[in-house]
């Protein structure tokens, strides 16, 4: 009875080992298909961290060109720059594709090749990813209404002229001489000279508050700076010399401003404006509140006044003053000051993810 006792006993030891064996197999490959899933998992999730960083940086420059330091209108044959973001960057390339000056068309491939800086597992490399979008330079433009609109109304004193809505440049339709609300409307104080213009006075609203929708301008964004990029903001900066004539800024003037001299190009000011003598500026003159014009001076473009309203300000009626005024609308001076305010606009179902090269 003893002999079969024996041979049990050493059948246990390599049913023991056996099971030990398997066990540690089977464990094996349970951390090995954990280990490949967490890799599988952090390079999809890496992959991912760089096609936002990718696009982020495209979409960056596209809306904000002028922010990186490219202030060329149109954008020039080739521009590049390095966008620092959260996790990573990107690096994105500007190529002029299509040159039609003639037309002024201009149309640009735009690549962000996007890498992923966030700690990865050993051995795995840096997450890259590449997307590009089509997109074509859209000139500044502006919709005007009159050579002087008016969200407060406006009062004319004596029976000098005015100013026209006829085009100077000759290249637009004639625009009122000046637009304003029906209440208070356009009054003269002496006179029957009227603005010139087609029609010399155009009530747009009733009210400054139902006008306000007609004029078509961003003024809180421009007040505020974010709708576009001010070549100069006063304060801190003094007031530029014109001494280039190729010299058009954009200018954001914070607060009430009296205009020093002449000069050309966009002027937004938020608060009220007063010029005196003969002063002229050439382009567009947009004020918050109301325009005081002393003496015999000229705006040769277009001028929009009580811009505030659009912002729920009550404003009295706009005051023009004594003496001769030129408030002329010129489409060329338009075009000139709203040149810096073009911008890139990506063309639709134009966009590629893993551009094939960089």
């Amino acid at each position: 009875m003893t002999e079969p006792t024996r041979s049990r006993r050493g059948v246990a030891l390599p049913m023991a080992l056996l099971v030990v064996v398997v066990l540690t197999i089977l464990l094996a490959a349970g951390f090995a298909a954990l280990s490949s899933e967490r890799r599988v998992h952090a390079n999809d999730e890496a992959a991912l961290d760089a096609f936002t960083l990718a696009e982020t940086g495209l979409e960056l420059f596209i809306a904000k060109r002028d922010s990186f330091g490219f202030k060329a209108a149109p954008p020039a044959v080739s521009e590049s720059t390095r966008i620092a973001l959260g996790g990573g960057y990107a690096d994105v390339i500007l190529r002029r594709i299509r040159n039609d000056t003639v037309a002024g068309r201009y149309g640009y491939a735009v690549r962000s090749h996007g890498v992923s800086t966030v700690a990865s597992l050993s051995g795995t490399p840096q997450a890259e990813r590449t997307v590009a979008e089509y997109a074509v330079w859209q000139a500044g433009s502006m919709n005007v209404l009159a050579g002087w609109t008016s969200l407060s109304g406006l009062h004319k004193n004596g029976s000098s002229d005015m100013g026209s809505g006829a085009d100077q440049c000759g290249k637009q339709p004639a625009v009122a001489g000046v637009a304003v609300p029906g209440n208070p409307g356009y009054t003269q104080n002496g006179g029957t000279l009227a603005p010139q213009g087609t029609p010399p006075v155009d009530t747009v609203a009733p009210t400054p508050a139902q006008m306000a929708d007609s004029v078509k301008i961003d003024w809180a964004g421009l007040a505020g700076g974010s709708a576009v990029t001010p070549d100069i903001t006063i304060p801190p900066a003094a007031w530029p010399s014109f001494s280039n004539p190729s010299y058009w800024p954009t200018i954001l003037v914070k607060g009430d401003f009296a205009l020093p001299g002449n000069g050309q190009g966009t002027l937004i000011v938020t608060g009220s404006l007063t010029i005196s003598g003969n002063i002229t500026w050439d382009g567009v003159l947009l004020v918050g509140d109301n325009l005081t014009s002393n003496g015999n001076n000229a705006v040769n473009g277009a001028t929009v006044t009580g811009l505030n309203v659009k912002l729920g300000a009550t404003l009295p009626q706009g005051d023009v003053g004594n003496g001769t005024k030129s408030f002329n609308y010129n489409s060329c001076n338009i075009a000139k000051a709203m040149a810096a305010m073009g911008q890139l606009v990506g063309y639709s179902n134009a966009w590629v993810d893993n551009w094939p090269t960089y």
